[in-house]
């Protein structure tokens, strides 16, 4: 088996143990290797990981976007150019 070192912010390394202790795994890499174990056998879960805490947009539009935006009257010309500069570097909107 190999060894896989990896960094972790002190609150998820927290988190981790609880479950651990919780769940009554043996210890942490048993834990992980779990983890691991359930994504292959649902690898749709990953799908959520990808963009967790924040939820892909699903107007493409850039021009429906950049319409939506001027007619809320909530945004300085200046953001309004900037967002139109974003959207339009952004291969993930379309016209």
């Amino acid at each position: 088996m190999s060894t896989v070192n990896i960094s972790l912010p002190e609150e998820q390394l927290n988190f981790i143990d609880r479950l651990v202790n919780r769940y009554k795994f043996a210890n942490r890499s048993e834990f992980i290797r779990a983890l691991i174990r359930l994504l292959s056998f649902k690898p749709e879960i990953v799908n959520q990981t990808v963009s967790f805490p924040f939820n892909i947009p699903t107007e493409r539009s850039k021009t429906k976007i950049l319409a939506d935006f001027k007619k809320s009257d909530k945004y300085s010309t200046a953001f309004l150019k900037d967002l139109e500069e974003g959207l339009e570097s952004s291969d993930f909107f379309t016209r």
